[in-house]
């Protein structure tokens, strides 16, 4: 039972070090924050800084041209909405569901690029809306 004791003891201290020092540098970027909202309003910004949001790391999940050639090849087959283009890249790929949603948002913004430069066409058929290549 002592060495359960020690042991516990032991491990309370390292995760209070870590506690610590966690504490300390959100501190720092909450004082890089206040420094930065004090440059935005000395260089004119008028609406209240703490309302921009957060924003994460950006996960790269392609390479270069990865995602829209892959929908180009997926739509050489046959016809398809954006949830199965979805659906086969992540298929291929390997993924679990629970990146579905960012796949699919990133199918959908690659898609409506393709479209602007005139890769893709709309179809409105009675499946509701696929895409295809452009003729």
């Amino acid at each position: 039972m002592e060495h359960t004791i020690f042991g516990l003891i032991k491990k309370r201290g390292e995760i209070a070090g870590q506690h610590k020092v966690a504490l300390k540098a959100a501190d720092a970027l909450k004082a890089d924050l206040e420094a930065i909202d004090r440059a935005l309003v000395l260089c004119g910004y008028e609406d209240d800084p703490k309302a921009i949001p957060a924003r994460g790391k950006y996960k790269q999940l392609f390479g270069r041209n990865e995602l829209k050639l892959t929908i180009i090849n997926a739509l050489r087959i046959a016809p398809a909405d954006d949830e199965a283009i979805a659906a086969q890249i992540m298929a291929a790929k390997g993924w679990d569901d629970d990146i579905h949603a960012d796949v699919l948002k990133r199918v959908r913004d690659a898609i409506q690029r393709a479209q602007k430069d005139g890769h893709v066409v709309q179809d409105f058929g009675p499946d509701g809306c696929l895409w295809q290549l452009a003729a």
